[in-house]
Parts: structure tokens; sequence; C-alpha cells
């Protein structure tokens, strides 16, 4: 006699998709929930004063933001621009010591960059896990 399946057989893999989807959740969350706090930021434009070529290591171009008057030579996260070209950047609002111009258009912080691979963590288990049951959809009709 041949055996049928069942919903009984169906559970106990939609337990073990349902663990592992939790399991991943909780991975990719983590990082985003003991991140520091975020520092606020504001537009400014920069221009680049020495560039670097976009190499394996590299510190980043260095570029002169005018704060609040005051200028300022920082290092921008990016590289390869011409040199004395403007950029829109994001500085602290109250600068102190030593800081990075961030591109305006990036995101603001590590837990927006957190966030963005969050988003495509779920969005890759919500395709796999759709896959798996349309799988087991078909395996399931005769």
């Amino acid at each position: 006699m041949r055996r049928q399946r069942g919903a009984v057989a169906v559970g106990p893999i939609l337990l073990v998709l349902g663990l592992l989807g939790i399991a991943v959740l909780a991975a990719s969350m983590w990082p985003q929930l003991t991140a520091g706090p975020r520092a606020e930021l504001r537009r400014a434009t920069a221009t680049v004063l020495e560039p670097e070529p976009c190499a394996r290591s590299t510190r980043g171009d260095l570029v002169e933001v005018v704060v609040d008057g005051r200028p300022h030579r920082v290092r921008y996260d990016g590289c390869g621009h011409v040199d004395g070209q403007r950029l829109e950047v994001l500085v602290p609002v109250e600068p102190s010591g030593e800081f990075t111009a961030l591109p305006a258009g990036g995101p603001t912080s590590d837990r927006g960059a957190l966030a963005d691979r969050l988003n495509w963590v779920l969005l890759t288990l919500a395709a796999v896990s759709g896959g798996c049951y349309a799988v087991m959809l078909r395996i399931r009709r005769p």
C-alpha cells in the first residue's frame, strides 16, 4: 500500500520554513537593533581638493566643506572625482574633530544601509518561501 501525502506531511515542512524565516529575520535585524545613535546631518557643498583613485583600499577624496562660515578639510566617502569638482554632501550639524563627508544621495547612517539590507533579505526570503510553497502544491496534485 502506498502512503498518501496529506496535511500531516506538509505541517513539519511549514514549521521548518517558519522557524527558518524567524531565524533569518532575527539575524538580519540584530545589527539594526544594536546600532548606535544616529548623528544629525545637514546638507552642504564640498569642493574636491585632492582626488583619490578608486583603488582597493582608498581613503576617499579630500574635500573642503564650509560649515557655519568655517572651512573644514575632511575625507569624502567616495573616490574618483575631478580636482575642483563641487559635490553635495552630508555633514554633522555641529562638526567637531574628524568626520567624514557622506554623499547627499546615499544612506545617512549605518542604520539606513542596514534597513536596505534587511529589505533585500526579507524579499529574498519571501521569494524562496513562495517558491517552496508552489513546489509543495504541485507535488500534492496527482
